[in-house]
């Protein structure tokens, strides 16, 4: 008999689940209605609302005239905002936390600050937050902080606003914030780490520590889930990546004594359950 434990705190967060439930209720309405791009990063998600008669399109100029836009939770830059209100209704899903750093780049640059944006380059998060300002700089990690720095020496004293994607490993900011602070003499820090970001990580963690196998679960697009998965594979010898319970082989668990479930913050409930209640009948 294996022992299986659920993560303190696994799947949605405040973000994504109000984008779900916004895309619901627009599609309940009977609105005419697109979603631009995947509403949040899970397939099996998207394809519940295209069931639901959302359909999706890539640019502005592929909204159908009349119809109302849905702006995914990771967010879109200022010129998309500004196409897609000339176009007609928008109902913007941005995670608040995401929209908060548009006005903090956006704000910064306009008192003639640098804004340093630290992230996964071509991640839509950071192409948005990019968006919101004229000259961003987006760095990945303090290694590409560094070269950066050395590189033009003369940014170390210009004024400075550090900001971070809400996804980010929190070892990796804080890397990022140490160097910065040591090298650079007009910086402004703004930790834009989600909450539910680190308890979600550091709750992974805790238990992967005591697992002698971890299930993450999570699209294989989510840059948070990915993140989840090497956190856990830093401290656990056997980690399994699934999108949903079909994807779960137990027979690759068996003789595992403590087995761990973890899920990315764009993972819905059901696909949880059904994980945990597939590992409850084959080996528990």
């Amino acid at each position: 008999m294996s022992r299986v434990t659920m993560a303190e705190h696994a799947g949605f967060c405040y973000g994504v689940k109000r984008a779900v439930e916004m895309a619901e209720q627009a599609a309940a309405s009977g609105k005419r209605c697109v979603m631009l791009g995947s509403l949040i990063h899970n397939d099996s998600v998207v394809r519940h609302l295209e069931s639901m008669g959302l359909t999706s399109v890539s640019r502005p100029e592929e909204v159908p005239e009349g119809a109302a836009v849905i702006i995914r939770s990771h967010g879109e830059p200022r010129a998309v905002h500004e196409a897609l209100r000339a176009r007609g209704e928008i109902l913007d899903a941005t995670c608040p936390n995401v929209s908060r750093i548009h006005r903090i780049v956006a704000e910064a640059e306009q008192a003639g600050r640098q804004p340093v944006i630290i992230g996964t380059p071509n991640h839509p998060e950071i192409t948005a937050i990019a968006g919101w300002c004229a000259h961003p700089v987006v760095l990945e990690n303090a290694e590409a902080l560094e070269k950066w720095l050395e590189k033009e020496p003369e940014n170390r004293g210009k004024p400075l606003t550090l900001v971070s994607q809400t996804t980010a490993a929190r070892k990796s900011w804080d890397l990022c914030v140490e160097k910065a602070k040591k090298e650079c003499t007009n910086l402004k820090v703004f930790d834009t780490i989600c909450s539910a970001t680190c308890k979600r990580q550091e709750a992974a963690q805790a238990l992967a520590a005591q697992s002698d196998a971890m299930i993450v679960i999570g699209d294989r697009k989510s840059s948070n889930t990915r993140r989840l998965a090497e956190l856990c594979a830093a401290l656990c010898p056997q980690v399994l990546w699934i999108e949903r319970a079909e994807d779960l082989e137990p027979s690759n668990l068996y003789g595992k004594a403590s087995i761990g479930i973890t899920a990315g913050a764009s993972t819905p409930g059901w696909i949880i359950k059904e994980v945990y209640d597939k590992m409850s009948d084959e080996i528990m």
